[in-house]
């Protein structure tokens, strides 16, 4: 693993925003920018990544980004965004929830779901990314998969800004291997200035349980998945996966298999042109006489016969 830490000026051109897209897919988030039309674009970026934690601070002209939802492709390759606006406004918008982020407020997005931001006029601001499990760990009502925002007030506000001014100098004495303890210290401030300005930052174990069945769900179409590879998704142990499954009454193996028998329910209610094959094959199972013993015995039907009693004809 290696440190990425770079200073960037995206000069005044049309088609800049295509530059400043692949810098902020290096350095933060895997993001489509679109550019404000036939103006020129201009921008300039300044931070460090080391693994999963990374902070940089820019200032740009008006444009929009978006990203889609994270899949067992990428999965564990994106975190929390945290965004801190310094200057002008961001309408950020992600799960039904739209926030209109002004200067001095933070916001705290989760980068493996669906999300858009739109600067419509020139913006300073800090973003980082940070690790899953540290930001969810102190701030559990975000597993809930909606947004948070507040403003910092007073010392917190002082403390926070200058982890992140810290976190994302390239000149910094800290150590980059030291840097995810500064996220973890970091995310313990969100914690304490979330709750100063009200913010819902309880505990939930329902919560948590829906994280673990929501990713579980979103990499079950990959045959090669595993308990460690899920685990690594989530940010936790292997133990800590599997004790928590326990403690839900089921296994790694179940759900698995009741998200990829369910996709292929769909699959075979939606699509006339895909063979019961494709079906299972595109929902995670790799051996077709087992996939129809498992539909079977779960739907009471092969999957020929629940696409017909769905009234899909088979191709």
């Amino acid at each position: 693993m290696e440190e990425i830490a770079l200073s960037a000026h995206v000069p005044a051109l049309r088609g800049g925003s295509n530059a400043w897209q692949d810098i902020v897919r290096k350095m933060i988030h895997n993001v489509s920018v679109s550019g404000p039309g036939s103006a020129p674009f201009r921008a300039y970026i300044a931070g460090r990544r080391y693994g999963d934690v990374s902070c940089t601070r820019f200032w740009s002209t008006p444009h929009k980004v978006s990203c889609s939802r994270e899949t067992y492709a990428n999965s564990g390759g994106a975190g929390y965004l945290l965004s801190w606006q310094l200057e002008g406004q961001a309408v950020i918008e992600q799960a039904g929830t739209s926030i209109c982020l002004m200067p001095g407020s933070l916001a705290i997005v989760d980068g493996r779901r669906p999300m858009s931001v739109l600067f419509s006029q020139n913006v300073r601001r800090m973003v980082a990314k940070l690790p899953v499990h540290a930001v969810e760990t102190a701030l559990p009502a975000l597993v809930a998969g909606r947004p948070l925002s507040f403003t910092p007030q007073g010392g917190l506000a002082n403390m926070l800004l200058a982890y992140l001014e810290e976190i994302a100098d390239t000149g910094s004495t800290i150590n980059v291997h030291e840097l995810p303890l500064l996220a973890e210290n970091l995310c313990n401030l969100l914690r304490i200035s979330a709750a100063h300005e009200g913010v819902d930052a309880v505990d939930s174990r329902q919560l948590r349980r829906r994280a673990i069945e929501q990713h579980l769900r979103t990499i079950a179409p990959n045959p090669d998945i595993s308990l460690a590879r899920a685990a690594a998704g989530l940010n936790i142990s292997s133990r800590l996966l599997q004790k928590e499954l326990q403690d839900m009454d089921t296994s790694f193996t179940k759900l698995i298999t009741e998200a990829r028998l369910s996709a292929a329910a769909a699959k075979l209610r939606a699509s006339a042109s895909l063979s019961v094959s494709d079906v299972a094959y595109h929902s995670g199972f790799n051996d077709i006489s087992h996939f129809n013993h498992l539909f079977k015995r779960a739907y009471g039907m092969s999957p020929s016969a629940y696409r017909a009693s769905a009234g899909s004809p088979a191709p």
